[in-house]
């Protein structure tokens, strides 16, 4: 084995087209027919006149060589020992060996026996050693030694690169890939370590560039992924000196230029129209053998290529043979690679734009395409930080969710025990329920916590990637929860603030919500009636019907409404006109459907004369109930149904009680008449309202004002009033009662959760309180302001009205009594307000009114 000495190697036969097969045990999927590659050694530009010699030439002649056969393990190569044969390439042997003078592993790559004829792949092995030897980068696999063996082959060796090829990797991933279930395929975490290994790949050739260097021949199995993650770029076999560009420094700098003794000789210049490389993998100039225009942009369209094979499993073109393949390569891209597979549309984008069909308008070296890749993987990098941050908080979010849920479920359950006590009750029977109300507390602020904490974890993924999607979404998806239980609390302050950030974060999923519209369905009894509608619209901070919309005849079915709050007016021939308030929710459907059944409650409409002008017929329905923060009285939010029923549009006047008063008289019931009479209880010896007159009879004391007759009447038991409903039902044949709480409330405030009759603002010149300047009570008929959606009169003023509850154990019950009175405050004029009351108790403030169950005249 020798070294290059001073012989030379003159006369170069003329050379012909040749198509060299790569070496693809590594991956079935590199047929031949796809990665053959292409190499065509010119004939010299004048051989009459060889030019001088250069060191490469001496010693070696082609065709004058005695080589051996393949060396056996053990066996020494030169002064190598064989440990075995690697592959055989399309110029080379490669071979595995171990040096023993420094005991290392290399490789050894020594020409092919039927090459050695051939001067130009003779001169190609040469230069490719050369060439490689000058490239310091660690990307590049080292060239130690160039030399001659005994039989006059030529070798090189070079450092081993233990691993796998960049298109054996590829089929591997994407056969992993496609066997997942379609809803376990997560491209990014598949794919993301080949789109390092790809741009690790694209340095060694950025290096290259800056160095003059086109390699010319890039393909996935020139490409080696080693044990370790190092990538190396091989086989610089078709490897072109250019020179290096202005952007790198002035041409042939001593320093940093890129020479081999081939290179200096035109006689090796490849001629126009010759094409080398591999098919599916070279660009369309290089296909046409257009080397004039072959520059960095050229070696960027095949790593364009190999990101193609990345994303897609499959190379850019295929075909029968490397002629059809070129056809193609000149014809360009017919189709996107990787988007069936979902791979990121960034990147399909650079892949495109470094396949373009002319140079100009690709990346115009390596470098700039790493770069490229390099920014993508950066935000990639970040948006998968952010995502690992949206991750965390989808964690907490149905957390939070479920802490709120039983917050709201164990402060329903204190309520619900505390309703059943009078505020006199002992502490020990209210502990239960005050340490329920504390363990609510307590998740309400673990449920802060963790809201905080996920809100924080997302607007964070915001800074990483402002215009991520999958944050936004959660955003508004938790500021949608709390703006959903600001309205459902009559919030409107913070609903609007919160409606702001909702759509300040809404990515689509928000739209319908924010639109708010829903839908009503109405059934009427009987059908064909027509239907009005009026929108409440607020003016001098009350809520009065606005303009008069003509909906047509029920049945109504899905008909489309902005959301609101509305009164409907229903008439028919030979009905009563009926009011029949309805709230349309965010997204809701007004149904009429009662609880437990599927199927809408039809609303009877009474005939013309089946109500007297003082009864308010109350149709069967759905309405909010409770839910006043400003009451401390008043039960949570809730959505209550009750069916139809009438109540007296006013309590019970003075004039009506004393009829009832002085008929138990007549009857002979002396003794009833004096314990329901109103006053200071005369059962508790307190002075009576009322005087006897002449004839024993009850009747208003003669120094009282001449009005008090249509004075609600006060100072009246539960079972006073009780015992009215029982008298008024015989004397007029219908079933009156008291109203239950959920009736009263109803009528009161209609269905939309407004706090005062006529909306949420209370103003003295509107009902009798406190502060209206009355300091007594008034006629049932003054304050007409004092007016509820159905027609109810006096519920926010004058006088509180007993409702039929029965609350707490048998032996010590309690009744509410409900509403506002000539001397309350603000509070106690809210619509929620509420008091328990033994049922013999009275009060200055507190009278009656009736109510009854609805059920029509048996009339045709």
């Amino acid at each position: 084995m020798g070294r290059f000495g001073p012989d030379t190697v003159h006369g170069f036969s003329r050379l012909r087209w040749t198509c060299e097969m790569s070496h693809h045990d590594d991956n079935p999927a590199d047929s031949p027919a796809v990665a053959d590659t292409l190499t065509h050694a010119p004939e010299p530009t004048n051989p009459a006149q060889p030019s001088t010699p250069r060191p490469f030439e001496r010693r070696v002649t082609p065709g004058a060589v005695a080589y051996h056969s393949t060396p056996e393990v053990g066996q020494t190569i030169g002064r190598y020992i064989n440990l075995g044969l690697i592959g055989r390439g399309g110029s080379g042997e490669v071979y595995r060996v171990r040096d023993p003078t420094l005991n290392r592993r290399l490789v050894l790559k020594v020409i092919r026996p039927d090459r050695v004829a051939d001067p130009g792949a003779l001169a190609r092995f040469i230069d490719e050693a050369q060439l490689t030897s000058q490239l310091d980068h660690p990307g590049i696999v080292p060239v130690h030694e160039l030399g001659r063996l005994d039989d006059g082959r030529v070798f090189f060796a070079m450092r081993e690169v233990r691993g796998r090829t960049l298109s054996k990797v590829i089929a591997e991933r994407h056969a992993e890939f496609r066997a997942l279930p379609a809803a376990e395929r997560d491209w990014d975490r598949t794919f993301r370590s080949l789109i390092s290994i790809f741009l690790r790949a694209c340095e060694p050739i950025a290096y290259a560039h800056s160095r003059g260097i086109l390699h010319r021949d890039l393909k996935p199995s020139n490409i080696m992924v080693g044990d370790y993650g190092e990538v190396q770029v091989l086989d610089w076999g078709l490897a072109k000196i250019r020179g290096r560009s202005e952007e790198h420094g002035e041409l042939g700098n001593a320093e940093s230029e890129v020479t081999t003794d081939r290179n200096q000789e035109a006689v090796y210049e490849t001629h126009q129209g010759s094409i080398v490389g591999t098919p599916a993998f070279m660009s369309p100039e290089q296909a046409r053998g257009e080397h004039d225009r072959l520059g960095p942009a050229a070696d960027v369209y095949s790593l364009g290529a190999i990101l193609f094979k990345v994303l897609d499993g499959s190379p850019p073109f295929e075909g029968p043979s490397a002629t059809a393949i070129i056809l193609k390569v000149m014809g360009g891209l017919e189709r996107s690679p990787g988007e069936a597979l979902g791979a990121p549309s960034a990147l399909i984008e650079v892949c495109l734009r470094a396949m373009s069909p002319e140079p100009e308008h690709r990346p115009p070296d390596a470098e700039a395409l790493a770069t490229l890749i390099s920014d993508w993987r950066d935000g990639a990098n970040r948006r998968q930080q952010a995502l690992s941050l949206v991750a965390q908080a989808d964690e907490l979010i149905p957390r939070h969710s479920a802490l709120r849920e039983r917050a709201d479920r164990l402060r329903r359950e204190s309520r619900k025990h505390l309703d059943q006590l009078s505020h006199t009750a002992p502490v020990d029977k209210k502990r239960a329920a005050w340490e329920l109300e504390e363990e609510a507390l307590f998740l309400d602020r673990q449920a802060g916590a963790m809201r905080a904490q996920a809100v924080r974890h997302l607007e964070s993924a915001l800074a990483h990637v402002p215009d991520l999607g999958e944050a936004h979404d959660r955003l508004a998806g938790i500021y949608q929860h709390d703006h959903a239980r600001a309205e459902l609390e009559r919030d409107l302050t913070r609903a609007t603030s919160l409606e702001i950030f909702i759509r300040a974060h809404n990515t689509g999923r928000f739209d319908d919500y924010l639109a708010g519209n829903g839908q009503l369905n109405l059934l009427t009894d009987p059908p064909g009636a027509r239907v009005e509608i009026f929108r409440y619209v607020q003016k001098d901070r009350r809520l009065i019907p606005g303009l008069k919309r003509f909906l047509g005849f029920t049945p109504l079915i899905g008909t489309e409404l902005a959301m609101g709050s509305y009164l409907v007016v229903l008439n028919a021939a030979g009905r009563q006109s009926v009011r029949y308030p309805v709230v349309i929710e965010r997204q809701e459907r007004w149904t009429g459907i009662p609880p437990g059944t599927d199927r809408p409650r039809p609303i009877e409409l009474p005939f013309t004369d089946e109500l007297t002008e003082d009864e308010v017929y109350v149709p069967p329905g759905y309405f909010w109930q409770g839910g006043d923060p400003l009451v401390s009285s008043s039960p949570p939010r809730e959505v209550t149904w009750v069916d139809a029923f009438v109540i007296r549009r006013h309590p019970v006047t003075h004039g009506e009680y004393l009829e009832f008063l002085n008929d138990l008289i007549a009857q002979g019931r002396h003794d009833e008449a004096q314990l329901h009479a109103p006053g200071g209880a005369v059962h508790q010896g307190g002075a009576l309202m009322y005087r006897k007159d002449a004839m024993g009879n009850y009747a208003i004391d003669d120094t009282l004002d001449p009005d008090v007759a249509a004075w609600p009447v006060t100072h009246i038991s539960w079972h006073s009033a009780r015992a009215f409903a029982a008298w008024e039902s015989a004397r007029t044949f219908k079933p009156w009662r008291l109203p239950t709480e959920a009736e009263w409330e109803k009528a009161a405030r209609g269905v939309d959760g407004r706090f005062f009759p006529w909306g949420d603002f209370l103003d003295p010149t509107w009902c009798n309180m406190v502060h209206s300047g009355t300091q007594t009570p008034t006629t049932v008929h003054a304050f007409p302001d004092d007016e509820s959606p159905y027609g109810l009169r006096g519920a926010a003023g004058n006088c509180r009205d007993w409702c039929a509850d029965t609350i707490g154990a048998s032996d010590n019950p309690t009744h509410p009594h409900r509403g506002g009175f000539w001397f309350a405050t603000p509070e106690n004029c809210r619509l929620t307000s509420r008091e328990l009351r033994s049922g013999t108790a009275t009060s200055v403030g507190t009278g009656f009114r009736l109510a009854r169950d609805y059920g029509r005249s048996k009339r045709s």
